[in-house]
């Protein structure tokens, strides 16, 4: 409980007065919640799933538009994506996630093989790559944002 009380409580108070600031400042928010998940290219849980699986509880928490260009985006770079399988978002998603009043919610999960060696904890070479393709998705959530943004004054002005 007092850890609930410590760390859970103000984490979620926090993010809760973020995602509601910028949605009165901007009037829509993107949110993205990042979890690096065990790795299943051994098999044990049949089989590989994917490299990134994106979470939107079925379409509920985000447009459908995000969730495809993310996949899109991480595709580009060569990874496998899958939606909704295994991990289809949770809690903060769920919490944060309301597109019909333009708050968009999406989970990305990223197996933890494609950078880190899990008996170790140790970088593995492809470290980088992760780190660059990462950041390329990032930059491509930026522009994707920016465009809605301004889509969005262009409608207002016209009103």
């Amino acid at each position: 409980m007092e850890r609930i009380a410590r760390c859970h409580t103000p984490y979620h108070r926090v993010l809760d007065e973020t995602c509601d600031r910028l949605h009165r400042k901007f009037g829509t928010v993107w949110h993205i919640n990042c979890h690096s998940m065990p790795s299943q290219r051994s098999g044990k849980k049949g089989g590989h799933c994917a490299d990134f699986v994106l979470g939107d509880r079925d379409g509920t928490t985000c447009a459908p538009e995000l969730t495809d260009f993310v996949a899109r985006v991480l595709r580009g770079c060569g990874y496998t994506v899958r939606i909704n399988e295994i991990y289809k978002g949770v809690e903060i998603v769920k919490r944060q996630g309301r597109p019909a009043v333009r708050r968009h919610s999406l989970q990305i999960e990223v197996d933890r093989a494609l950078y880190m060696d899990q008996k170790t904890l140790a970088r593995t070479a492809d470290f980088a790559r992760l780190r660059a393709d990462v950041t390329r998705l990032i930059e491509a959530l930026k522009s994707f944002a920016t465009e809605r943004l301004d889509e969005g004054a262009r409608v207002a002005a016209d009103d």
